[in-house]
C-alpha cells in the first residue's frame, strides 16, 4: 500500500484519504454527508505541544493552556482537552456550563467578555472561577456580590494597551489598516487610561483578589513579529501597572490566543487581491463593451485562467516558535522592566491553533455542470454550504482541500466549489479539481476550529453531524439535526391556527 503522510493525522492510501485509521470515504458512507470528522489524537497532541512550548520558553513558574471554547464547544471535544489538563477560556454562559459539565478545573476557567449580567457573575463566583474583567462598573458589582456570598472573587483586568510598533496591516480588516488601528477598535478590554485608578481602588476591595492581569489581541498576523511586538508593549504596560498600583506584583498573566493555524487559511480570499484585480481589469472591461458581444466573450475567454486560486503554500510559524516568541519575549521585557516573574503563572488560550488542524469537513459530489458559451465555466455542486463553514466565511478563509477518493488524480479543470444553498456558496473559487463525478468526496481541511460551532439553517438545511475518531474507532459526538429539530423553536399562536381553519 503506498501510503503518504499529509500531517500528523491525515494520509493517503492507495488514492484515499484517511484520517488517523479511518478511510473518509467510508466515513462518509456510514455517516452520511456533510460531515465534520475530529481526531482525538490530534486534539491530545496539540494541547501538548502547546503546554509544552510555552513551558520550555517559561521556566519561572506554571504553564496554563486555556483553549478558547468558543472555537469548539462540542461536549466530548472538551472532556478530552479537560483530561489533558486543559483549562477553558470563556465568554458566554452557555460556554460556562460546557466547560463545567466537561469537567474543567473551575481554578482553570477564565470568564471574558463585556456587560456580564449580574446572574452570570454571581455563578461565576459560586463555582470559583476567575472573572476577567472588561468593564468600569463589573468590580463593584462583583464586589457586592462577593460579600452576600460571603466570599471573595478572584478577578484580573483584560488590558488594552497600545501598539505604535505594530505597524503592518492587520489581517481581521478588510480595509488596508494597521494592526495598532485595529487592536484599538476592537471592542473588548479597558483601555489603559483608567487602569492606575481603577487598580488602585479594586486593591482596597476585601472581597476581590486581584490575581492578575489578562490581554488578548487575536490572530492580526501570523508571523513571529507580531507577537515579539504585542509581548514588548504588554510587558511595558504590566510594569508600569506595577509601580502605578505600589509595588504589586501579578501571581499570574494571560496572553490570550491568536496563533495561526500552520497552513493557515485565514484571509487568503481577502478582498485585497480582488480589489487589486478589479481596478486593474474594469478599465479594460469597459473597452470590451464597445466589441460585438461574440468578440468581447471570445476575448474574456482567454482571461479566465489568470484567475485561478490556488490555497497558500506558505506555512505560520509551528507551535514551538510561538513559544519562543511570545513567552520568551514577554518573560525577558518583563525582568528587564523590573518584574520578578519567579513563580508567576503563564497563561494562554489558544483556538484555531489547538483545534484547527484535527478537524475535517466531508461532502459529496452532488453534480459536475459546465458551460462553454458564452464563457467557459464550471462548477462542483456539493452536499455541504458555506453556511456550515460560516467562520470561515467571516475570515475569507481559503483553505486547503482534497478530493477523499481521487487523491493521485491530477487536475483536469478549473471550477468553482459550491454548496447547495441558494446564495452564490462559493466556497473554492477557481481552483483546480480532477475528473469529478457525483458520489465523489471532498475533505475540507483545518476545520476543527469556529466551523462547526458557527453553523446556520439557512434554507432551513439541518446541520451537519460530528463524528470523533481514535485510531480506526470513529463514534458520533453530535448528531446531525432533522428537520423537526430545525422548526423544534417555532411556535404558531393559536389564533393564527384558528384563522387558517376558517379560511378553509
Amino acid at each position: 500500500m503506498a501510503i503518504t503522510q499529509i500531517d500528523e493525522c491525515l494520509t493517503t492510501r492507495d488514492g484515499r484519504l484517511f484520517i488517523e485509521g479511518c478511510d473518509t470515504v467510508a466515513l462518509a458512507r456510514r455517516f452520511g454527508t456533510p460531515l465534520f470528522v475530529i481526531s482525538e489524537n490530534q486534539l491530545r497532541r496539540n494541547t501538548r505541544r502547546f503546554q509544552q512550548a510555552f513551558a520550555e520558553a517559561w521556566p519561572d513558574g506554571a504553564v496554563e493552556v486555556l483553549p478558547a471554547i468558543k472555537a469548539n464547544w462540542i461536549l466530548a471535544t472538551r472532556l478530552i482537552l479537560s483530561q489533558e489538563g486543559a483549562g477553558a477560556d470563556i465568554y458566554s454562559e452557555g460556554e460556562l456550563q460546557a466547560a463545567l459539565n466537561a469537567g474543567v478545573a473551575p481554578g482553570k476557567i477564565s470568564v471574558n467578555g463585556g456587560g456580564k449580567p449580574d446572574a452570570l457573575i454571581e455563578k461565576c463566583v459560586r463555582a470559583g472561577v476567575r472573572i476577567t474583567v472588561e468593564d468600569l462598573d463589573e468590580p463593584g458589582r462583583i464586589d457586592r456580590i462577593a460579600l452576600r456570598l460571603g466570599t471573595r472573587a478572584r478577578i484580573r483586568f483584560r488590558v488594552k494597551p497600545s501598539f505604535p510598533n505594530l505597524w503592518r496591516p492587520t489581517d481581521f480588516a478588510q480595509e488596508k489598516v494597521s494592526i495598532d488601528l485595529g487592536l484599538q477598535t476592537y471592542k473588548s478590554g479597558i483601555p489603559a487610561q483608567y487602569l492606575p485608578e481603577l487598580g488602585r481602588e479594586v486593591l482596597q476591595r476585601p472581597n476581590l483578589d486581584m490575581v492578575g492581569i489578562h490581554f488578548h489581541a487575536g490572530r492580526h498576523h501570523a508571523s513571529l513579529w507580531y507577537w515579539r511586538g504585542l509581548m514588548k508593549r504588554y510587558a511595558r504596560l504590566t510594569a508600569e501597572l506595577a509601580r502605578e498600583w505600589g509595588g504589586w506584583r501579578p501571581r499570574e498573566i494571560d496572553i490570550g490566543g491568536g496563533f495561526a493555524l500552520h497552513r493557515d487559511p485565514h484571509n487568503k480570499l481577502g478582498l485585497r487581491r480582488d480589489v487589486v484585480e478589479t481596478w486593474l481589469t474594469w478599465p479594460l472591461a469597459c473597452l470590451l463593451q464597445l466589441l460585438p458581444p461574440t468578440r468581447r466573450y471570445a476575448l474574456m475567454r482567454r482571461f479566465v485562467g489568470l484567475f485561478t486560486k490556488t490555497p497558500s503554500r506558505r506555512r505560520a510559524p509551528a507551535i514551538e516558535a510561538y513559544g519562543r516568541a511570545a513567552a520568551g519575549t514577554l518573560r525577558r521585557e518583563l525582568r528587564r522592566a523590573g518584574v520578578d516573574t519567579t513563580g508567576v503563572r503563564l497563561q494562554l488560550e489558544p483556538g484555531r491553533g489547538l483545534y484547527g488542524n484535527a478537524g475535517i469537513h466531508l461532502t459529496r459530489v452532488k453534480q459536475f455542470k459546465q458551460q462553454t458559451e458564452p464563457l467557459p465555466m464550471n462548477w462542483v455542486l456539493t452536499d455541504t454550504t458555506y453556511f456550515f463553514l460560516s467562520g470561515g466565511v467571516y475570515e475569507y478563509q481559503f483553505g486547503h482541500f482534497i478530493f477523499a477518493n481521487r487523491t493521485d488524480d491530477p487536475p483536469e479543470h478549473v471550477a468553482d466549489v459550491v454548496g447547495h444553498s441558494c446564495m452564490a456558496d462559493r466556497i473554492l473559487p477557481f481552483v483546480r479539481v480532477p475528473a469529478v463525478a457525483p458520489g465523489d468526496i471532498v475533505a475540507l481541511l483545518d476545520m476543527g476550529a469556529y466551523q462547526e460551532v458557527s453553523a446556520s439553517n439557512f434554507n432551513a438545511l439541518p446541520r451537519p453531524a460530528t463524528v470523533l475518531v481514535e485510531g480506526s474507532r470513529a463514534e458520533v459526538i453530535r448528531r446531525a439535526e432533522t428537520l423537526e429539530d430545525v422548526f423544534r423553536r417555532d411556535i404558531i399562536p393559536e389564533r393564527l391556527r384558528l384563522q387558517g381553519q376558517a379560511a378553509v
